[in-house]
């Protein structure tokens, strides 16, 4: 991992982001045990944001306390999976709902603006450009949802689906694919279907990561 130890953001922000990519992209694997001390001299920086780091990621679900013995990564039973994939499908669904009958204009816009750069993205074979649309897209509804704690569930969720199943298992194309038929039906106020077309990609997107 990098150093952060120099850089001018908060260094609780930036040890939370470094040590949430690390458990995310696998460097630090289910069950791994972390202590402040090694992840601090690792990252170059004191104890002290190290310790406030581990707590925000316990708050997140991506750590857990073990008694005098530091933290762990955590993993999850078959069962709890089920569970948060539940939680998801339950939170995306109430966003897309509430995303359609506010019809907040700049979300909208937004959307539209995502479209267009999507296609282009397609069209050109930006792979990396799609990823980060991808990800914006559950952002913006989101946002769209007008509801702060909504947001702030939703992204937890997400964070704890992708540890839990092991990072993305599907194309960015493909998830583009799906987004988009989402979006075009949010921009157009059908409720029903964006929700029915939500449903089905967060099912594919289940069913994918459990053949992975």
């Amino acid at each position: 991992m990098t150093t952060v130890g120099k850089r001018h953001r908060p260094l609780r922000d930036e040890v939370v982001d470094e040590l949430r990519k690390a458990i995310l992209d696998g460097t630090y694997a289910a069950g791994a045990r972390l202590t402040e001390l090694a992840v601090a001299e690792e990252l170059g920086v004191s104890r002290l944001p190290v310790r406030e780091a581990f707590r925000k990621l316990e708050a997140e679900g991506l750590l857990e306390a073990v008694p005098r013995r530091g933290v762990r990564v955590t993993s999850a039973t078959a069962e709890e999976l089920e569970a948060v994939h539940e939680i998801r499908m339950a939170m995306e669904l109430l966003a897309v709902r509430r995303t359609v009958r506010r019809r907040d204009p700049d979300v909208l816009r937004r959307l539209s603006d995502a479209l267009e750069e999507g296609e282009r993205a397609v069209r050109d074979g930006h792979e990396e450009d799609l990823d980060r649309l991808n990800d914006d897209f559950h952002e913006l509804l989101s946002v769209g949802s007008g509801s702060r704690v909504l947001g702030e569930v939703l992204r937890s969720v997400r964070v704890q689906i992708r540890h839990l199943t092991g990072g993305k298992h599907s194309a960015a194309d493909l998830s583009w694919a799906e987004h988009a038929s989402i979006m075009r039906a949010v921009i157009a106020n059908d409720s029903e279907l964006a929700e029915l077309l939500m449903r089905r990609h967060l099912t594919a997107r289940q069913e994918t990561a459990a053949d992975s």
